[in-house]
Order: structure tokens, then C-alpha cells, then sequence
């Protein structure tokens, strides 16, 4: 029980890793194209190799219901947080409005990662309570993703009035997953399933509506090249370690 515990504690600190590597890093524009185009290729392996496999094993045509549910809230939650749409051009000095824009980014994504987290804390817990070696390969693949979606997150609140609140709920939400399977026991598989189909539609539409639109703009820039070719080898690591 006790190691289970550590390694959900665990995954989440590996967001501060990539949230204090941000803050000792000067150039923040570069660091912020970055860290976009990272998580844009680790969301993708996500909703790719964590998610739909588990949705398509389901085998319930049903499950596709909370997936445009969880698409649609976004749809609305985008329209609800305050933000500001940002135009890239070829020589856009504006920072303040960019920054505006990834503010608003980071407050949807980590909603939408505090809720896959709180899952793969469950999952994660269940795992080492019965193997400690399979769940510490768990461990290991999910950090690696925690990394660079913390440079991302961090980037996008780093001036957000609640920062500090969404990073702690964010850290802790894989232990929280771990706290109600303690408390509560493990959840059953329709409902785990409803939850990963409505995570699925949720990312998505950040993928989509937000991440995409940044890389789109800044493609050319050796920053966001570099961000997809690192995030590919964290991918190719993942899977790896997961085999």
C-alpha cells in the first residue's frame, strides 16, 4: 500500500520537474514554443496509446456519448474562462497578448489533466498494490509525460492569479486517485471507462482548439522543431519501458 502511495506522490513531482527547469531557463519565449509543441506530441501519445486502446476494448458503442460530452463542456468552458484569442504574424512583438492567450491554455488544460491524473492515479495504485515491478514501470512511463506537460502548464500560468492552487491540484491529483481507491476501493470498469471516454473528448479539443493553432503558427522556428522531436523520443521511451 505504502509504495503504491510513493509512486502516485512521484508521477506528480515529475510536473515540478518541468515547471522548475522553466523557471531557471532566461529565454522564455523559446522555452514557451518549446513547451507547447512537447505536449502537443505527448497529448497526441495519450489520447493515442493510453486512452482510445482502453475505449476500444470497452467494446460499447455508448461510451462514445461522454467522449462528445466531454468535448462539448470544453466547447463551453472555452467560451466561460476568460482569455484572449492571440493572432501569430510573421514579426509579432506583442508578449502580452500571447501570454494572455497560453494564461488561458494552461487553466484548460490542467482541468483536463487534474481529471486524467486523478484516473491514472487509480490505475496506478491498483497496479503496485498486486506488482510492485509492473507498477513501477507505470510509474516510470507516466513521469516521463508529466515532464514536459509541466514546462507547458507552468509556461501558461505563470502569472495566473490561481497558479498556485491549479499546480497543487494538479501534483497531488494522482495521489487523490490513489486516496479513493483506498477509501472507496477500486472503481467499477463502466464507470473507469466513462471517465477515460470523457478525458478523451476533453483532451482532444485541446489538442485541436488550442495546442494546434501555436505549432501551425511557429512551425518553421528551431524551438517548436525541437519541442516535437523530444517529445517523439519521450514517446518512443514510454513505450518502450511499457514493453
Amino acid at each position: 500500500m505504502l509504495v503504491g502511495i510513493i509512486f502516485t506522490i512521484i508521477t506528480g513531482l515529475f510536473f515540478l520537474l518541468g515547471i522548475i527547469f522553466l523557471n531557471n531557463y532566461k529565454n522564455k519565449e523559446n522555452i514557451s514554443l518549446f513547451a507547447t509543441s512537447l505536449a502537443f506530441v505527448v497529448i497526441i501519445s495519450l489520447l493515442a496509446f493510453d486512452l482510445l486502446p482502453e475505449i476500444i476494448e470497452a467494446k460499447n458503442i455508448y461510451l462514445i456519448i461522454p467522449l462528445v460530452l466531454g468535448f462539448g463542456i470544453f466547447i463551453v468552458l472555452d467560451r466561460l474562462i476568460p482569455h484572449h484569442h492571440h493572432e501569430h504574424h510573421e514579426h509579432d512583438d506583442d508578449e502580452e497578448d500571447h501570454l494572455l492567450h497560453m494564461q488561458h491554455i494552461g487553466v484548460i488544460t490542467i482541468i483536463a489533466l487534474t481529471l486524467h491524473n486523478l484516473l491514472e492515479g487509480l490505475t496506478l495504485y491498483s497496479v503496485t498494490i498486486n506488482n510492485i515491478t509492473s507498477g513501477l514501470f507505470l510509474m516510470l512511463s507516466i513521469s516521463l509525460h508529466n515532464i514536459p506537460l509541466g514546462l507547458q502548464v507552468g509556461n501558461s500560468l505563470k502569472k495566473q492569479k490561481y497558479h498556485v492552487l491549479l499546480t497543487i491540484l494538479l501534483v497531488i491529483s494522482s495521489f487523490l486517485g490513489a486516496l479513493i481507491v483506498i477509501i472507496f476501493g477500486n472503481i467499477n470498469e463502466l464507470t473507469s471507462t466513462i471517465l477515460l471516454s470523457l478525458t478523451f473528448g476533453v483532451l482532444l479539443y485541446i489538442l485541436i482548439f488550442e495546442l494546434f493553432g501555436e505549432i501551425k503558427s511557429s512551425l518553421k522556428k528551431k524551438s517548436t522543431i525541437y519541442g516535437i522531436i523530444v517529445g517523439v523520443i519521450i514517446l518512443i521511451l514510454s513505450l518502450l519501458i511499457e514493453v
